[in-house]
Order: C-alpha cells, then sequence, then structure tokens
C-alpha cells in the first residue's frame, strides 16, 4: 500500500491538525465547515479523495457541516504541525534514529492475507515476530484486511547481511534474456527455506541446457528472488505442477513494441503472484518462451522434450498458433488457459481449454439477470439514435424482450444527433427511469448526456434518475467519468481496476519496487491481469491439481475474477466471472462481483 504520510507529502509544512486520543489511539482531527468540499479539504491537506474516505467512510455518502474527519497520526504524520512534523509523531522518542538507514524491501517475501488469517498465524509462519510484521506494515496495526498484499522482511538474525548484499543490484533485466526462463516454487511444508530454480535455455543449442551458467544472466525472475542464482537445487516431476506461458515477447526485436511489452507485464505480475505464494504446498515450475509471433516458432516449441510436463499452456492471442497448442495438450492431457484470444472458440469441443473470457451472448444473459435483479422500481429507458450508432442494439433486444417476459414495463426513446429536453417530455417527473443507450460509444454518450444532466436537475429528487452502461464506459475519464457519477451509472465488465482501491495500490507499490518501473497504461491493466491469473492458478492447482478449474472455487482478484463452469452442450471450461461497476454520485466506484 502507498502510505498515506506520502500521499499527503506535497503538503511539506503539514496542515497543523490538533490531536486528540481515541481508545489509545492517536487521531489527527478536522471539522467540516459550511460549504466546504472535498476538493478544497484534499488540496488544503495535500491528501487524496481515497485519503479522507478510507479513513471517514461516511465521507462517501457525502460531506456535511459539522462532520469530523479523523486521520491516524501514525499513518497520516504529515497532517501535523511543521515545528513537530518530524517524522515522529505518535512514535516512542528514538533519539539514536537520526542515522539509522531506511529498511530496504528488495528482498522482502510478499503474502496475500487470506480470509481468517491472523498478525499471529502469518508471523509464526514466516518465522518473525509480530512486532517485525506490524513494522513493515504500519497499515495493519488497526486490523488485518482479506486482499492485504504484506511484505515479509528478513528475520531479524539475518537482515542487515542480506540488505547490504542485495541493496543496490548493479542492472536490471525486463526480460527474459533467452527464449526460456523457469521459475520454481518449494512446497509449504519444506523445513528448509523456499528456493528458485533460474535456468535460461538456448532454442539454438538445446543440448546445452543442463550446462547453462545462469550466474552471469541477471534476469527478470532474479530480480523476485536474489538467492536464485545460488540455488542448484531441482525439484521431482511427481511432486511438480509446470506452467508454461508461450507469449510474443519478441525478444528478437531490438525494440519491442507495446503489445509486446504488455505480453512481458503480464508475465511479470504472473511472478509476482507465484513469489507471493512461493510457500505453496506443490512445487509449482513456470517456464516461459518466446513465440515471436510466428507459427513456426511455436511448432519449434512444441517439439521440446521438456512440453511434455506441462500441465497448463497459457497461449498467445493468435488462433493458429492456439489451435497448435491445443491439439498438443489434448495429446499430452494438458490444460491450456486461454487469456488472451477473446473470440476464441475452441472451448466449444476441446475439453482441455480453459477458456478465460466469457462469451458475448452469455454476457448478456448474465449482466441482464443481474439487472433485472437489482433494477427495484426504476423504469428503463431505451435511447437510441435515429442514423447514429447502436453497437448495442443486440443487448438492448435482449433486454426488452426479458422485459416483455417478465411483463415489465419500459420506454423507447429516439432522437437525431444529440437528445433533446423535448425528447424526454413523455416521461413521468415522479417516476423513478434507468437510462440504457443503444450505444457503448465515447461519441453517443457525449450526445445524450447534456439533456440527461439538465433532466436530473429539474427533478426535486436527484435519485429518481440513473444509467445503466457497457464495458467500454470503463476507459472514460475526466468530464465523461465525473458524469457516470453524477448519474449514478453501472456498468457490467469482465473487469475493473480502481486505481485508488486498496488492492491495485498496495499491488502497484509493489511491482514498482520489483521492477523499477510503472505499471503500463493500458485496459486491462496486464501487470494485474498477469497477476490475478496467477493466484488464481496457484489457488486452484492446491486445491485440486487434477482439477484446475473446479466451479466451486471462485477468486475475486484485484481486476478480474475467475470461476469456471461447464456450460451445457461444451466441451472446455468458460470463465463466467462478471462485475458490476457502480459510480456513486459521492465519488465513490464500487466493484462487485455476481456470482
Amino acid at each position: 500500500m502507498i502510505s498515506a504520510s506520502l500521499s499527503a507529502s506535497i503538503n511539506i509544512f503539514g496542515a497543523g491538525l490538533p490531536t486528540k486520543t481515541i481508545n489509545g489511539k492517536e487521531y489527527f482531527y478536522r471539522e467540516v465547515k459550511s460549504k466546504e468540499t472535498i476538493y478544497g479539504i484534499t488540496k488544503e491537506l495535500g491528501i487524496t479523495k481515497a485519503d479522507i474516505i478510507r479513513y471517514n467512510p461516511s465521507v462517501a455518502d457525502g460531506l456535511r457541516a459539522g462532520m469530523t474527519l479523523y486521520f491516524p497520526v501514525d499513518e497520516m504524520p504529515d497532517l501535523g504541525d511543521s515545528s513537530k512534523n518530524t517524522g515522529s509523531v505518535g512514535q516512542p522518542e528514538d533519539t539514536d534514529n537520526t542515522d539509522k538507514p531506511a529498511r530496504s524491501r528488495k528482498n522482502d517475501k510478499v503474502h496475500l492475507v487470506e480470509k481468517g488469517e491472523t498478525v499471529y498465524g502469518i508471523s509464526k509462519h514466516y518465522g518473525i515476530t509480530q512486532n517485525e510484521l506490524i513494522e513493515a506494515n504500519p497499515q495493519i496495526k488497526t486490523g488485518l484486511k482479506r486482499g492485504t498484499i504484506l511484505h515479509i522482511p528478513s528475520s531479524s538474525d539475518n537482515t542487515d547481511e542480506t540488505e547490504d548484499r542485495y541493496a543496490e543490484p548493479e542492472e536490471k533485466a525486463d526480460v527474459p534474456n533467452d527464449d526460456i526462463t523457469e521459475y520454481t516454487t518449494e512446497p509449504y511444508d519444506e523445513p528448509e527455506t523456499p528456493t528458485v530454480s533460474h535456468t535460461p535455455e538456448s532454442q539454438q543449442k538445446p543440448e546445452e541446457d543442463d550446462n547453462t551458467d545462469a550466474d552471469n544472466d541477471e534476469s527478470l525472475l532474479s530480480l523476485l528472488n536474489p538467492e536464485a542464482s545460488d540455488s542448484t537445487e531441482t525439484v521431482s516431476a511427481k511432486e511438480a505442477t509446470e506452467v508454461v506461458v508461450i507469449l510474443p515477447f519478441m525478444l528478437g526485436q531490438t525494440s519491442p513494441d507495446k503489445q509486446a511489452q504488455l505480453y512481458t507485464e503480464f508475465y511479470k505480475g504472473l511472478l509476482v503472484a507465484a513469489d507471493s505464494l512461493r510457500d505453496s504446498k506443490r512445487h509449482i515450475i513456470i517456464r516461459a518462451y518466446d513465440s515471436s509471433n510466428n507459427t513456426d516458432s511455436v511448432k519449434a516449441i512444441l517439439t521440446r522434450p521438456e512440453m511434455t510436463k506441462a500441465d497448463i499452456i497459457i497461449t498467445p492471442d493468435n488462433d493458429e498458433q492456439l489451435n497448435l497448442i491445443a491439439d498438443y495438450a489434448t495429446l499430452h492431457d494438458a490444460k491450456v488457459l486461454n487469456i488472451f484470444a477473446v473470440k476464441g472458440t475452441q472451448y466449444l469441443t476441446n475439453p482441455n481449454i480453459l477458456q478465460a473470457n466469457i462469451p458475448h451472448s452469455s454476457m448478456y444473459e448474465q449482466a441482464i439477470n443481474e439487472f433485472m435483479n437489482r433494477k427495484g422500481d426504476y423504469i428503463p429507458v431505451f435511447l437510441s439514435a435515429l442514423g447514429g450508432k447502436t453497437d448495442k442494439a443486440e443487448f438492448c433486444q435482449m433486454l426488452r424482450k426479458r422485459l416483455d417476459e417478465d411483463e415489465q414495463k419500459y420506454v423507447d426513446i429516439s432522437y437525431n444527433s444529440y437528445l433533446k429536453a423535448s425528447d424526454l417530455e413523455k416521461l413521468n417527473t415522479s417516476s423513478s427511469y434507468i437510462f440504457i443507450p443503444e450505444s457503448a460509444t465515447s461519441s453517443e454518450f457525449s450526445h445524450i448526456i447534456s439533456a440527461l444532466k439538465n433532466y436530473r436537475e429539474a427533478l426535486d429528487d436527484y435519485s429518481l434518475v440513473r444509467m445503466f452502461g457497457y464495458p467500454e464506459w470503463i476507459t472514460f475519464r475526466g468530464d465523461a467519468l465525473d458524469n457516470l457519477h453524477l448519474m449514478n451509472a453501472t456498468v457490467y465488465s469482465r473487469f475493473f481496476n480502481d486505481n485508488d482501491s486498496y488492492r491495485s495500490k498496495q499491488f502497484t507499490e509493489l511491482y514498482v519496487n520489483r521492477y523499477g518501473t510503472p505499471l503500463m497504461s493500458a485496459v486491462p491493466v496486464h501487470g494485474m491481469l498477469g497477476f490475478d491469473t496467477g493466484f488464481y492458478l496457484i489457488k486452484a492447482i492446491n486445491r485440486n491439481c487434477e482439477n484446475v478449474g473446479e466451479p466451486n472455487y471462485f477468486y475475486d482478484g484485484i481486476q478480474s475474477g475467475f470461476h469456471f463452469t461447464g456450460p451445457e452442450n461444451v466441451a472446455g471450461k468458460v470463465n463466467d466471472a462478471l462485475y458490476f461497476i457502480n459510480y456513486r454520485p459521492s465519488g465513490i466506484t464500487e466493484k462487485q462481483a455476481i456470482q
């Protein structure tokens, strides 16, 4: 998690807030004055809106005069008076702290908190004290939350030696330096410290696999675990589950294009998940191959002898290559996880395919079922542009059919070019309406939003108006995003990343600490997609290594969810995880999994 003190650091002179002690804990506090806004307070204090809501959840429903905002002193020291804000606010005085260097996190393990876990249990598992765990993760002083990513410091017996050794790595590589890189987790119940086996191999000289000098290859994996180069331990194939990643990393290009970089970021995120679960019950071996976006390269990879050990193969976004890998998996009894070929249909006839993206027709049906469960007294109003874009006409037609079947009322409104106030005159201003455009494009959204906002402003009760929309809207920024909040809009989507969420901030910080580079700007965020994929896979393998994709396991990730089912008349498994994202007028964005 990005600490509150860091997010508040722009206010270098301190906000000078007074303090009070509540239940033994010291808090800064500030009373909200009449006509003040959240925006104004964030500027005054030098913090974010998310910071305010995190410690004062009631603000999510609106700011009111007379409210008192509270901020923990030990988590947000910059809110104190500048003359007292020396970094020790709320902490015991330590006269020996002047020259003490900040503790490095580069050698930390990570742990994602599961339901029911405790500080005591986690610290005992890793052989550290509870105080050491809390010192490395100050946010857990107020409680342990499911989904929190914890830094696990080295034990006090060897911390100094480890930090000195790995504090300043000479070089960081962003991708494997060859066509294959291997990562191995050790089992949960091993008495010795878990190690990583890192074995780059050469496609031109496969016979030299066992003699490759890993010490001279500072790869992506050694960043996650610097001890890897010292490890010579191998694992038995009988104890291991092998995950193979075949993606176009384009290592032969001097400057890989953006798509290749996104695939690399996905792989990095996958390895962060593997590192956070490195104490899993089974050995997990991850091997990555560069497909070079070339079918012949994929064919060559599939002829390698070690491929016969593959249990799960993650495939590229190319139908021809995916078909080759799927046929190979059928012969060798391996699962194929199709993450990137969104429109792939191999799952219809191949029982080895795990289709990560729910098909459009199934997604529409699932979204409509949930819409009907949630709509309450709101009357759907379909907005259709005459001669304009109607790219969501199929969804709207399916929803109309369902409303007819359930004998539910709805309204159709057509408009020319731009929606106007006169187009909405047929509506009863005392009724509740939820507006549903027949297009998901930003241009068509801009053609209707002004009239809808004016209609809303003329009402005595703003809650009478809502909007319902589409996955494309999660890319909205600026005024368009503000309008989604204003209209209390809900959209359905396979994935969603809330940059201000606790888990998203934690992963982003962890990723940057590990690799020294920020996550790329893309939808979805590929590093998070890799993390969610890896976390699901490793947890699923440990639950039932013979049946990854079992329907009774649902993983709700930072950005994506995984829940595989076997639809009727379909040979493979399909991920039916879907989210409803609600943009509340208070500024909060909620992601709710549909199960």
